[in-house]
Parts: structure tokens; sequence; C-alpha cells
């Protein structure tokens, strides 16, 4: 493994807080396979993927 390649994996963990036990190899996998990233996603409260409830406001109507 390229010490190189691997540095850019720990840098990318720490921006995005990534560590949990299989993070690292993930990184690793990815970079090797798509290049250098273009943006690092970091997880936070701020945002959410879920939808919301309004889809439920037709039922008991």
């Amino acid at each position: 493994m390229d010490a190189g390649r691997v540095d850019d994996a720990l840098g990318l963990a720490a921006i995005a807080g990534r560590f949990a036990e299989d993070d690292l190899a993930s990184i690793l996998d990815h970079l090797t396979s798509s290049g250098p990233p273009s943006d690092v996603v970091v997880a936070d409260e701020a945002h959410s993927a879920q939808p919301g409830t309004s889809g439920w406001e037709v039922f008991g109507q």
C-alpha cells in the first residue's frame, strides 16, 4: 500500500469524521477506484435526507 494514499485517506477520514472500524479501508477503496475526491461530505444534524411527514397529512381527513 502506498503511504501517500494512506495519508490522503487518513486526512479525508479526519475531515469527514469517519473513524468506524471499516471506514479507512472504505476510503482507500474509493480513492483507488475513483481517484481524488472533489467534495467531502460531512454528516451533521443541520441537514436531513428524510422527506418529512407532509405526505401523511391527507390521512385522517
